[in-house]
């Protein structure tokens, strides 16, 4: 595991803002930075970064954390493989200490796969630059397709020759396991055993993950042979999913945020010719339909994209695919169709920078034009067919989230296919009433699924199937929850700081909020029942002597950074949520009061303490109450006077508790 020294040299050179800038394009906002949230469809800006504070949090789907947690999160990846991606980002050099069997062997495999398709990359890389045969067939196609020494270095390309020049013979006899040559798909274990590389003969197109780590592979065949497929790519695997991948990404992603607007291609060599004629915002699905999660990768840096495709029929209908799925998830989307005898490729190595630019501006068409002068080719003044095409347009404009954008395009098609308005807005209702009730059909079946086969049940208590109905309902431990919840929060945010009670002179002691609050606990052996309250409970004294010097905001400030530093998920988010959220205590007469939230702890926390005592008295009457019903009900009268005067000693309790709270009020 890694020492504690080292997470604090990681925590203090860490800045959040340059570490979600890597995924997410930022923009300033007075002290914070927004953006768009990777972790949920953000259709506006919702995730908050502050610097000053070293943590996130998204305002929509309610997701927060630091630096770290970020990056777990996003890269899946666990707690010290967070710590170690942070450590490579800042030159930190990472000091371990001893970690379980079971963390050591998961970081392993993962940091593995990574390692060696990094590895591999450079061994294809090698070979075409270093090898006769590297240069003589990969090197030569490359530039026969006119990509530059340079070009071809920054996308890491390569070659995989033929069976002489095996990657897993090399890989095996420089360390590398032979399961994780086959767990990221570089290599394929026959049926007797032997090992037998993926890529041979073709040249190799590396696939990046947004972080520039080497996920995958694409490999094109020099061969024309019918029979050999023209393209070879890496299966699935534990660091590469197709679906969550855009070839380019890594190279593109500043240069999308900076032109805002992202150019969607379909092919590796579109792509790099793009780049090299210097039009660098540009990305490619890299051969596969084009995903929900695609879109969304590039809707954290731009909210514009257009789509570059073939002009022959396979690009139209590639375009035609990918305009409704841009539109549903808010984005904002333009079509070019390039000459029939193009491609992007060619287009952009035939063409100057210049020209390519003028070509996109002068082109690019919005999804009514671009769908209306497709579907008016194929009706051919048939006016069924003509319909089609306006339902057609109707339901794309039908999936848009934002009313007014929605209503901008029901004018410009009711103008240019001489339609009502209204006739269109009453379709565009009907669509989405459908839409809305199949999703709540969906929502139906998932519940009816769940509570069709809720799991194991604990069997109820003996005689409580049939209990008699008695006057006082139990207590649920949410509720108590609730209450250890507040203090917990006290604690996190206040407990270094002092109270103060009336007739308190200066000679007296210092009161804390933390010290009130164990004091008085300690006081009835009164431990909270909720485990992650406890836990933030059992850590906040546990960590607090260390905390010796400085103002009470700086020990309060260390205190919270401690449980932001965490490897507790779950302590992480609840703390940060303390800190992030507007928190009002939830005691009625304060609510209202304008003082900051320390002005108010000498009446509020000894309050919230009596009350937490009186629903725990409240929770034992209850229990007590239900355990009278069922002595009587059996008849046991022994019993039933023991439980009476139990119940009245609580009663008692009760009262004093009630008589304290309204001397705080």
């Amino acid at each position: 595991m890694i020492d504690r020294a080292t997470v604090d040299r990681i925590m203090d050179a860490v800045r959040i803002e340059d570490v979600i800038g890597d995924f997410v394009a930022l923009r300033k906002r007075g002290s914070n930075y927004l953006g768009l949230c990777p972790f949920h469809a953000d259709k506006n800006p919702s995730l908050s970064v502050s610097a000053t504070k070293g943590i996130f949090k998204c305002f929509s789907c309610g997701k927060a954390g630091t630096a770290v947690s970020f990056i777990m999160d996003h890269e899946h990846l666990s707690y010290p493989e967070a710590l170690r991606y942070l450590a490579k980002k800042y030159n930190i050099e990472i000091v371990e200490e001893e970690e379980t069997a079971e963390e050591a062997a998961h970081r392993m495999k993962y940091e593995s796969l990574l390692v060696v398709s990094e590895y591999a990359q450079k061994f294809y890389q090698v070979i075409l630059w270093n090898t006769d045969t590297g240069r003589n067939i990969g090197l030569s196609y490359f530039r026969e397709r006119q990509f530059t020494d340079e070009t071809i270095r920054k996308f890491g390309l390569g070659y995989a020759a033929d069976r002489t020049l095996s990657l897993h013979k090399d890989a095996l006899q420089h360390g590398y396991k032979r399961e994780y040559l086959v767990d990221s798909g570089l290599c394929i274990e026959r049926d007797n055993g032997d090992l037998a590389d993926r890529f041979f003969d073709r040249v190799m197109f590396p696939i990046y993950s947004i972080s520039g780590r080497v996920i995958a592979f694409g490999g094109r065949t020099l061969s024309h042979e019918k029979t050999v497929a023209k393209y070879v790519n890496s299966p699935q695997s534990d660091i590469y999913d197709k679906s969550r991948s855009l070839y380019g990404i890594f190279q593109a992603k500043s240069a999308i945020a900076k032109a805002d607007r992202c150019i969607l291609v379909e092919g590796y060599a579109d792509v790099i010719s793009m780049h090299q004629t210097g039009i660098c915002n540009v990305v490619a699905s890299s051969g596969t339909a084009l995903t929900v999660e695609q879109i969304r990768m590039i809707k954290r840096f731009t909210s514009n994209i257009t789509l570059i495709y073939d002009g022959d029929e396979a690009g139209i209908k590639a375009a035609l695919r990918g305009t409704d799925l841009i539109l549903e998830e808010g984005m904002n989307v333009q079509v070019v169709l390039l000459p029939p005898e193009d491609d992007p490729d060619s287009f952009a190595k035939a063409h100057p920078r210049v020209e390519v630019e003028e070509y996109i501006a002068e082109h690019s068409v919005d999804f009514i034009t671009f769908k209306s002068d497709i579907l008016s080719r194929q009706s051919a003044g048939d006016p069924i067919q003509r319909a089609r095409m306006i339902n057609d347009i109707i339901r794309s404009i039908s999936v848009i989230p934002d009313a007014i954008l929605r209503t901008v395009y029901v004018e410009t098609l009711a103008e240019r296919f001489d339609q009502k308005s209204d006739d269109i807005l009453a379709k565009i209702a009907e669509l989405r009433e459908k839409k809305r009730e199949l999703d709540r059909s969906r929502e139906r079946a998932e519940r009816y699924t769940y509570t069709q086969d809720p799991g194991p049940q604990e069997a109820p208590p003996p005689g409580e199937a049939d209990e008699p109905v008695v006057e006082e309902a139990p207590l649920t431990n949410s509720f108590l929850a609730a209450q250890e919840r507040e203090l917990a929060y006290c604690l996190v945010k206040f407990g270094f700081h002092q109270l103060f009670f009336p007739g308190q002179d200066a000679s007296s002691q210092a009161v804390t909020v933390a010290d009130y609050i164990r004091a008085s606990l300690e006081q009835d052996e009164i431990k909270f029942e909720n485990p992650l309250y406890r836990r933030i409970y059992d850590e906040f004294y546990s960590f607090a002597p260390s905390i010796k010097s400085g103002t009470v905001l700086e020990r309060q400030e260390a205190m919270i950074k401690h449980f932001q530093d965490m490897e507790d998920r779950l302590i992480v988010q609840q703390c940060l949520d303390f800190v992030l959220d507007t928190h009002e205590l939830k005691v009625k007469e304060y609510v209202r009061m304008l003082e900051p939230e320390e002005a108010r702890l000498s009446l509020v926390v000894p309050r919230l303490v009596i009350l937490y005592k009186k629903r725990i008295v409240e929770q034992h009457c209850a229990r007590v109450t239900r355990s009278i019903a069922e002595a009587e009900h059996s008849g046991d009268m022994q019993l039933q006077l023991r439980l009476i005067g139990e119940l009245q000693t609580f009663n008692k309790i009760k009262i004093f508790l009630s008589q304290e709270l309204a001397k705080k009020d």
